[in-house]
């Protein structure tokens, strides 16, 4: 077990499907840094490989937790509970880290004491060729609430955070997605931060990576009332407003195919209450028309 400055959690179902990309996310976290991080595996859930799990065991690079209950968020929360280094930073089982990803952040934060999270720049991989993750990186500084506003610049593996300022209860294992918009809008507005447009990982996406069901537009609405909650400046708090307004839009039609008129009528007022209220104003003769009645039950 490494003795070293940094921490890098990696959360994982640990099922045998899994077993060449947790690898190699655990190799990439080894080719890293010059002085090896911990890494801390949290295994969750019950669907995990004995076999793959007892190798894992054996392995002297990593410490293993596992956990009964089946939650992304919750793995991340108890990864963070675990660290005792000065930095740490996450990965996902199926990306990895770029070679000297981590010696990089790290050198970043020893040369900048008041900066609390370095924030960098890396690669998503489609059907075997990279892209980089974001355009313009570096001019994320400075603007990172607006910027976050338009898109999410917090990639799961992106970022080395310093311990001492990254609390275990910024980690809110209450949400089931959208969890790294969250947290960027927490660090933007109580945080330091600094953007380094560098490559540092690969995001290997696959098919279906990004579930747009119903419980996933149900949680948008949850994490942008969360969101709305933090101290915002006028302009991005009417962009989430406005972000919100088209959830519950998008929300009202799942229930309207579903002939459940009163959730549709819920949804659908909510969004006229919001910022972009107009470009759903049509909508309310289709649900009249498709039989909804107006009555909100």
């Amino acid at each position: 077990m490494s003795t070293g400055r940094v921490s890098i959690i990696i959360p994982t179902t640990c099922e045998a499907k899994r077993r060449e990309s947790l690898l190699r996310a655990i190799d990439s976290v080894s080719a890293s840094a010059a002085e090896p991080p911990a890494i801390i595996l949290v295994v969750n859930g019950e669907r995990y490989d004995p076999v793959l799990l007892a190798e894992l065991r054996e392995d002297n690079r990593l410490r293993v937790v596992y956990e009964r209950v089946g939650s992304l968020p919750r793995a991340l929360r108890i990864g963070r509970d675990a660290i005792s280094t000065a930095y740490f930073g996450f990965l996902d089982d199926d990306d990895e880290y770029l070679p000297g990803a981590v010696a990089m952040r790290q050198d970043y934060l020893d040369a900048h004491p008041h900066t609390d999270v370095v924030v960098c720049n890396g690669l998503r991989s489609r059907d075997g060729h990279d892209h980089p993750f974001m355009t313009d990186f570096a001019s994320l500084n400075g603007r990172a609430l607006q910027a976050m506003a338009e898109s999410n610049w917090l990639a799961s593996c992106g970022a080395l955070y310093r311990s001492e300022r990254v609390a275990p209860d910024l980690f809110d294992e209450r949400f089931k997605y959208l969890e790294w918009t969250l947290l960027g809008f927490k660090l933007a507005t109580t945080r330091r931060l600094a953007f380094v447009d560098k490559p540092t990982f690969r995001i290997n996406e696959t098919p279906g990576s990004l579930s747009r069901s119903e419980a996933y537009e149900i949680s948008q609405t949850i994490v942008l009332e969360e969101i709305l909650k933090l101290a915002l400046p006028n302009d991005v708090r009417r962009r989430i407003q406005g972000k919100l307004g088209v959830a519950h839009h998008t929300l009202s039609d799942h229930c309207r195919l579903r002939g459940q008129w009163g959730s549709a009528w819920r949804h659908h007022l909510k969004s006229l209450a919001l910022p972009g209220r107009l470009n759903h104003l049509s909508y309310t003769r289709r649900l009249f028309r498709m039989g909804g009645g107006g009555a909100v039950r």
